[in-house]
């Protein structure tokens, strides 16, 4: 574990009173903000990197923290520091889905980490730092296999690679390279919402709020289904995430204080319009409504292509 870990972290505005306040005053005000503060956090920590020196920067995240966007918003700032960047999702190095382990259930567990080709990935990451270019494999998600071509990366003298995946952290891919070539970002939502001093939304909810919209949106997944599959998530985080977090470099808060007031919209019709459902999932249902219903509604529209709430509504700049 790394000695130099700090639980650090930005903290936003997640008090259900002053965020509803702000939505009923001036919501652009609100937005405009909120955004700002994010992204004033992001170019803070692309300096902190550009000052380590580092060629690869690996960011983890659990499901829906907005690894894919805050990967952007990072490369940008470095962009703007001169540092030309290059982005590579450990997705692309998944197996072919024969070659998948299986899960106790029977089902094929997409999750582990020997899901990915390993073999690949160090060899990526050990030319990357040893010569500043890499081929970096192609996957074909509907097929489910590795495509046949590569793509060639070529890293200037000060360029850099982030490399993002829930996988991104776990020191097997980087046992063999030297740390001082290695910046380790984890990010997540890091807050709790609150109704006075008591709890409304864990930070877990509100991803799960996050994912249930975004997985409609782009994956035509029911909420009943995001539910169903929740404690899978939830499970694959405790084993593959959450034991290499401390080894993390910097930390980032993804919360948006506007971010349920935009989500309550969309999340509130799919949760009102799915089928009747029993058990935990109907008492999380009705939670997750009530929970919701207590936020001032704040437009979509307000929301510029650059908003990290984007990745999970659409119409994001990196969509």
């Amino acid at each position: 574990m790394s000695s130099s870990y700090s639980p650090e972290y930005v903290h936003f505005t997640n008090n259900l009173a002053d965020i509803n306040r702000m939505a009923q005053k001036n919501p652009e005000k609100l937005v405009l903000h909120t955004d700002k503060h994010f992204h004033d956090s992001i170019c803070k920590l692309a300096k902190k990197v550009a000052a380590r020196g580092c060629q690869v920067v690996l960011l983890s995240g659990p499901s829906s923290s907005g690894k894919t966007t805050t990967a952007h918003f990072l490369a940008d700032a470095l962009n703007q520091l001169g540092h030309q960047t290059e982005m590579i999702s450990l997705d692309d190095f998944y197996r072919a889905e024969e070659e998948t382990p299986y899960r106790a259930d029977g089902q094929h567990d997409f999750e582990c980490l020997e899901a990915l080709r390993l073999d690949c990935i160090q060899q990526c990451l050990h030319d990357l730092v040893t010569s500043g270019s890499c081929n970096v494999p192609l996957f074909d998600f509907v097929h489910h296999r590795p495509q046949p071509q590569f793509r060639h990366l070529n890293l200037k003298k000060n360029g850099i690679a982030i490399i993002e995946g829930i996988h991104a952290l776990n020191p097997v891919l980087t046992a063999e390279l030297p740390h001082n070539q290695i910046t380790r970002i984890y990010i997540s939502v890091k807050q709790n919402i609150y109704n006075g001093t008591e709890e409304l939304l864990s930070a877990q909810e509100v991803r799960m709020i996050r994912r249930m919209v975004r997985d409609y949106n782009f994956r035509s997944t029911t909420p009943e289904s995001t539910l169903k599959m929740w404690n899978s998530v939830m499970e694959g985080e405790r084993k593959y995430i959450k034991p290499f977090k401390r080894m993390a470099d910097f930390t980032v808060n993804s919360l948006h204080a506007y971010e349920l007031g935009v989500l309550r919209g969309p999340a509130l019709m799919l949760l009102h319009n799915v089928e009747e459902s029993t058990g935990w999932i109907a008492e999380e249902m009705r939670r997750l409504s009530f929970a919701l219903m207590l936020f001032t509604p704040v437009s979509a529209s307000l929301l510029p292509p650059t908003s990290l709430i984007r990745e999970f509504i659409g119409g994001g700049l990196y969509n």
